[in-house]
């Protein structure tokens, strides 16, 4: 089972929505600055019956829109002149791809400027013009990748549009563009494999078309309508960019991850989809060699990608098992990774660690994994004096973003959850014995005056699963960790809690806890029958309850992230 999550800050809004073609397609023009002066001039040649004259004008608008950078005033003053009926006309019955190209750019750069820019376009008639351009088989391979580049900023515009051109056919018509290539490149690449396997690409002939069409599908695999319909297209996407990530090309990593990323977050709890998709041994090695080599702009999708992967079916996660990524994660847990990686990172784990006890013992044999995790239970900015009692501020708390360390902590608070609820009995015991001071920090954590909701429910629920499965082991009549939790003075923090916090769901669970230490400690045998099939009926935590709880996975989603009826469900999961 899954649980999706809302961020509305999620990594995924700060990606670029549109972008115009400025310097990307190579150019070998040197031709001198086109002047906002000279435009009507340019927009006489456009509608003269000489050929040459109309390539001149188009090529003249382009170079305006292009020269330095494209802006939004740039944009208006073609739009002032009212040329875009001859620019449709000039599309629909040029025979010719040169000017047809043109025109096509003209477009895209349009496209990539304001709301009111963009729509323009669509109320002149140019999105069925466009996916004509990529459908029509005398179009040349410049002229398809920037027909995708125009449809794709039209796609970043609104989640409407890009149902409507998913409907009509736009993610079909890149794949087969991309495939295309691929299929003209593999061999060839296939030729010149690098020392180390991997497949170099090094034709830059068609470099600029992929690196749009990439762009542009990366765009429309953006969610934010009912997209389970469509899954079929999108088995299609993820095929064509699991292809081209085992290519050895920086330049197309970035759009490549964050394409497989969203792809997987619309899938994500589409049955159909997950029965017929397949993740490689070769695509998982590759994500983890990404994800421990590669920069922070490309380690962001990388790490949102394998979430996504984490999150689905075990029989997905079981291939990660087979790759090194838990070794490879280990830097991204450490305190002074970006937390918003590092927070990714955590839930990674999270997510293996709510799977079956192999999973579990899997992630507690990574002995520095599991370090990082236990150190990460802690206040945010702060440092627990046992002397005083209290959390004291840092030197450096100013700088925090405590918001995201916060929910690092929470992060590292359901791996520990997982493994104890759902793990083996070695298991369990083996993290007890290898971190003493985990009940600890648990009081401590839950001593804080401010402590988030959801991250007290979470530290709460994982001190009742402590106690339920040690409870079981315990011998001599009495549980060291129920007495050291009592000596620590976790019925204080509790009572704290009940007493300042109004959600009933956490009272509910301290409630419960309370029970469960006093019955604990005053008749350990009789509490551990009780706990087989009565808990219910005396008021304490149920061992069901508490693992129904933890078997969860978790995505997270954002406001244009997925089918919209998840982040319906996810909003709907947000503590209000």
């Amino acid at each position: 089972m899954t649980i999706d999550e809302f961020d509305a800050e999620s990594a995924l809004a700060d990606i670029s929505r549109k972008m115009s073609n400025v310097s990307i397609h190579k150019s070998n023009s040197k031709d001198d600055r086109v002047e906002k002066d000279a435009l009507p001039r340019i927009r006489t040649l456009l509608y003269s019956n000489d050929r040459r004259q109309i390539k001149e004008s188009v090529r003249n608008f382009r170079r305006y829109l292009t020269q330095g950078y494209s802006g939004e005033h740039d944009v208006d003053d073609l739009l002032n002149l009212h040329i875009l009926p001859r620019i449709k006309e000039l599309m629909e019955y040029d025979t010719g791809n040169s000017i047809k190209f043109e025109c096509t750019w003209i477009v895209t750069n349009i496209a990539a400027g304001t709301t009111a820019q963009t729509n323009a376009i669509i109320k002149a008639g140019f999105v069925d013009l466009l996916l004509n351009c990529m459908s029509d088989k005398n179009s040349s391979m410049d002229l398809v990748s920037q027909a995708a580049w125009a449809l794709g900023n039209i796609a970043g515009e609104a989640s409407s549009f890009r149902e409507e051109l998913m409907r009509k056919g736009l993610t079909n018509y890149i794949v087969t563009a991309l495939n295309s290539i691929y299929d003209e490149l593999y061999d060839d690449a296939n030729e010149t494999l690098r020392s180390d396997g991997k497949m170099m690409f090094e034709d830059t002939e068609h470099q600029c078309n992929i690196e749009s069409l990439l762009w542009s599908l990366s765009n429309m695999s953006r969610g934010g309508f009912c997209v389970a319909e469509y899954y079929l297209n999108y088995l299609a996407m993820f095929d064509v960019l699991s292809k081209y990530i085992l290519f050895n090309c920086p330049k197309f990593e970035v759009e490549i991850c964050w394409g497989l990323s969203r792809v997987l977050y619309n899938m994500h709890k589409v049955t159909p989809f997950h029965e017929k998709v397949v993740f490689t041994d070769e695509f998982n090695a590759r994500l983890i060699e990404l994800l421990r080599n590669g920069n922070t702009e490309v380690v962001t999708p990388v790490i949102r990608t394998i979430v996504n992967i984490s999150c689905g079916p075990n029989e997905s996660v079981i291939g990660l098992l087979r790759t090194r990524l838990l070794e490879s994660i280990t830097r991204l847990l450490d305190p002074h990774a970006p937390s918003i990686i590092r927070k990714d990172a955590y839930l990674v784990v999270s997510n293996m660690a709510a799977g079956t006890p192999e999973m579990i013992k899997h992630v507690i044999d990574h002995k520095i994994v599991i370090s990082n995790v236990v150190a990460h239970i802690t206040v945010p900015g702060y440092t627990y004096s046992s002397n005083d009692a209290e959390w004291i501020p840092m030197l450096y708390n100013s700088s925090y973003d405590i918001r995201d360390e916060w929910k690092v902590t929470k992060e590292a608070l359901w791996i520990i959850s997982n493994i104890i609820s759902l793990g083996s009995g070695s298991s369990v015991r083996e993290l007890m014995n290898d971190h003493p001071r985990l009940t600890e920090l648990l009081v401590t954590l839950l001593s804080y005056h401010d402590i988030p909701l959801d991250v007290s429910e979470k530290a709460v629920e994982s001190v009742i699963s402590l106690i339920q499965r040690s409870n079981k082991w315990a011998t001599y009549s009495k549980n060291i960790y129920v007495q050291s939790l009592l000596n620590l003075g976790i019925r204080s923090s509790i009572t704290r809690l009940q007493r300042t916090n109004q959600n009933p769901g956490l009272k509910d669970l301290c409630s419960k806890l309370d029970k469960l230490l006093i019955a604990s400690e005053e008749d350990l045998v009789q509490t551990v029958k009780v706990s087989n099939c009565m808990e219910s009926a005396f008021g304490l935590p149920t061992v069901s309850e508490i693992k129904s709880r933890s078997s969860k996975r978790r995505v997270i989603r954002s406001i244009e992230d997925g089918d919209i009826r998840l982040i319906s469900n996810a909003v709907n999961n947000l503590n209000i």
